[in-house]
């Protein structure tokens, strides 16, 4: 075999092995890219089912809210029923 033949063979195996290795990596990317979109629609769907969480916030508030106007209730009923069982100082 000649020096060029040799050549020509390990050129042409260079060229195969580096197409070969870009055909898998070019196959890893693809598969890659369709997890990738698989990941991002779990992702949507975990935002989703988490939205309540960052309402739980508001909702506490909202109790807050409603514990404050029933103390204010019961101390105005409070006060009321002690006037009408003549334990206030209202004449």
């Amino acid at each position: 075999m000649s020096a060029w033949s040799l050549g020509f063979t390990l050129g042409a195996a260079v060229v195969v092995v580096v197409a070969a290795l870009l055909i898998g990596i070019l196959l890893v990317a693809r598969k890659i890219a369709g997890l990738a979109a698989t990941a991002l629609a779990v992702a949507a769907e975990i935002e989703k089912a988490t939205n309540p969480i960052w309402a739980i916030g508001t909702a506490n508030g909202t109790f807050e809210d409603i514990v404050r106007t029933v103390a204010s209730v019961d101390r105005r009923v409070s006060s009321l029923a002690d006037v009408l069982e003549g334990k206030g100082g209202a004449k």
